[in-house]
């Protein structure tokens, strides 16, 4: 390896290889990031501890869906769907919190069928294990009716909580007569003067009605449907029987998400990742590659820029000559040049420093070589003396150096 070679790797930073890797590195995990960013909304839901359709913990409803799909049955979960959409489904399940009012529940969608399953606990993360959750207690009953059943002046809408278990009967065209899930603590009911009990307790106190003139069905007891509810064998038979009977014809069954606010809204982002502008974004990432590895090939490593102004006593000459020829004054420094190379000569030979100029051009003479045909050094000094221009100037530099490297014998 040359030297220049040498000095070009020792100056390097990274190699090529290692300053590849970065560039290659850094362009995917943007990409990476730019595709986790759009399609992150559809995986956010995973640590819920809401009464939802994603939420995994006790008081969720996304261990419903599950057992529903193991059943065969289609299951949609809804981030936003239109009219066409909601069409198709054989029921809407719609699962709202306190933080919901009436109107933002049946806005959602005028499709019917409808299973609205109100709240009932009060439940708070669990700080030790993440999804799952903490019973702080009940929720109080005049603030899901008040928020979540449509009141006015002719309809009065009503929530109890009753204490111990229940046996609970199906009716009105429910499949069976008689149904015992597993013991609920403090079941709650609903009464109102529009409602239709399809299942009720031995007291006929509803868990399960329907509104009248519609086939919209409001469920108070959400235990009988939740993941806590279902992990016993008879109330997750008796949830599929109620959704059972609910459903009309084999379409999906869908579960809303927007009223615990997962609702999904038109993004750009997302867009460039899906037909048909997939396309041009595949189109735009080569065209990037390509200008990248052409700027690369086409350029290579960057030269290394020199000092405006270089340092020590080479740049202070290298200065001093290039502003002395940016003024166009060569000419004048040559008599100067000539006795400062007769000055050094004499000093290197020895000549006393106070010998007159006609005594040292003499002496000089004579200690010239005998076969020398350089002028004396007096008739250089003469011409230096005569120096109209650069070039002038330049021709009497080169007789000086000559004598001078004739005279102390230089090589």
């Amino acid at each position: 390896m040359s030297d220049a070679a040498k000095e070009s790797a020792a100056g390097r930073v990274f190699s090529p290889i290692v300053a590849l890797a970065m560039v290659g590195v850094g362009a995917l995990s943007l990409l990476f990031y730019l595709l986790f960013s759009a399609y992150a909304p559809d995986y956010s839901g995973e640590g819920d501890t809401r009464s939802n359709a994603v939420s995994r913990s006790a008081v969720g409803f996304a261990g419903l869906a599950e057992f529903l799909r193991l059943q065969g049955i289609p299951v949609l979960l809804s981030r936003g769907l239109d009219e066409d959409e909601f069409a198709k489904a054989s029921l809407i399940i719609l699962t709202p919190g306190l933080n919901n009012r009436t109107d933002e529940i049946f806005d959602v969608t005028d499709l019917e069928p409808k299973l609205i399953i109100l709240p009932k606990w009060l439940a708070a993360p669990d700080p030790l294990r993440a999804g799952w959750v903490r019973n702080v207690g009940l929720l109080p009953k005049e603030t899901i009716a008040e928020r979540l059943l449509e009141e006015d002046d002719e309809k009065t809408n009503s929530v109890s909580q009753a204490v111990g278990t229940v046996r609970l009967r199906l009716r009105n065209g429910f499949d069976g007569s008689n149904v015992t899930p597993a013991p609920i603590a403090s079941p709650q009911t609903i009464a109102g003067n529009d409602l239709t009990g399809y299942l009720t307790d031995e007291q006929n106190r509803n868990l399960l009605v329907r509104l009248e003139g519609s086939e919209v069905y409001i469920l108070s007891e959400p235990d009988l449907m939740n993941t806590h509810g279902l992990k016993e064998l008879d109330t997750a038979r008796l949830a599929a029987s109620l959704i059972q009977a609910m459903r009309v014809g084999d379409g999906p069954v869908i579960f809303d998400l927007t009223l615990a606010g997962y609702r999904r809204s038109p993004d750009l982002l997302r867009l460039a990742f899906e037909p048909p502008l997939l396309g041009a974004t595949i189109c735009a990432l080569l065209a990037a590659l390509l200008m990248g590895v052409h700027a690369a090939v086409r350029f290579g490593s960057p030269v290394e820029r020199e000092r405006s102004l270089a340092l020590g006593k080479k740049g202070l000459a290298d200065n001093s000559a290039a502003l002395i020829a940016m003024v166009g004054r060569e000419h004048r420094i040559v008599p100067r040049y000539a006795l400062a190379i007769r000055r050094r000569v004499a000093r290197i030979i020895g000549v006393p420093i106070d010998t007159r100029d006609d005594e040292l051009n003499a002496l000089l003479d004579r200690l010239r070589r005998r076969n020398d045909t350089a002028q004396p050094i007096a008739s250089l000094v003469a011409e230096a003396g005569r120096a109209e221009d650069a070039s002038d100037a330049l021709r009497v530099a080169r007789k000086l150096y000559r004598w001078r490297r004739d005279m102390i014998h230089d090589s």
